[in-house]
């Protein structure tokens, strides 16, 4: 930046730092813009930037957006599992999943679709389909497979995700795991306390997958509890309706 503000990747980059690390809402508007007023045909600005106005609560111009970098680059995998995402988020599960599926075929391994399914899948109650695609993150990890299989064996769906926190939050002592991923296995789980608990360590730690917490359909159940409402409070996000 301090040798050519002009350029476009730049100001993208900044826009990512400032949004996902550093929670500068404003200034990540404002470098996003620019980013976009530089060259209006770069088409990974407009797809971060959806995401970025999704949880700003501005869902009609995120959507523009996603659909504008689509035009752009219109076979890039990344891109289409980010219009999943988007779809996602505006809560229109079906054709998320129809997205995701999509990219799927072309993909199989796509991490972030499979994510995104999962997400979709529990926002649906489609539990037998949450815990195929928990089957497919687990293979190749016998600790995984092992606390999915005995999870289930203690009580079913429930009991798979309390076994994955407990085996993911056993992993965390001893090498880096996403609080918000242990806290989604909580939630899943029944346990609200623990996955409160999580979520504020990923809010102390400035994980970058915080400012998700407010769309994600995993934390859904916290939505009315007054940590909820305290965390959005702290990092200055809405409240979405």
């Amino acid at each position: 930046m301090e040798l050519d503000n002009t350029l476009a990747e730049a100001q993208y980059a900044l826009a990512g730092v400032r949004a996902w690390h550093e929670w500068d809402w404003e200034g990540a508007e404002t470098a996003f813009r620019r980013a976009i007023e530089l060259n209006p045909s770069y088409p990974d600005v407009r797809a971060f930037y959806s995401h970025f106005l999704n949880i700003m609560g501005n869902p009609d111009e995120a959507m523009a957006q996603i659909e504008r970098a689509l035009e752009l680059d219109p076979f890039n995998a990344m891109f289409q599992a980010l219009y999943g995402m988007d779809l996602l988020y505006v809560r229109r599960y079906d054709d998320a999943i129809a997205q995701f599926q999509n990219v799927l075929r072309t993909v199989p391994n796509d991490l972030l679709a499979h994510s995104g399914l999962w997400s979709a899948y529990y926002a649906k109650r489609m539990y037998e389909e949450v815990l195929a695609e928990e089957r497919f993150f687990a293979v190749g990890d016998r600790e995984a497979e092992d606390a999915l299989a005995r999870g289930l064996a203690d009580g079913a769906y429930p009991g798979a995700m309390n076994r994955l926190g407990e085996m993911w939050e056993a992993r965390s002592r001893k090498r880096y795991v996403s609080a918000n991923m242990i806290a989604e296995y909580y939630v899943a789980a029944g346990k609200n306390d623990r996955a409160f608990e999580w979520l504020e360590q990923g809010f102390q730690e400035r994980n970058p997958n915080m400012p998700y917490f407010n769309l994600a359909p995993a934390f859904e159940p916290l939505r009315d509890d007054s940590r909820f409402k305290d965390l959005l409070r702290r990092m200055n996000l809405p409240e979405l309706q």
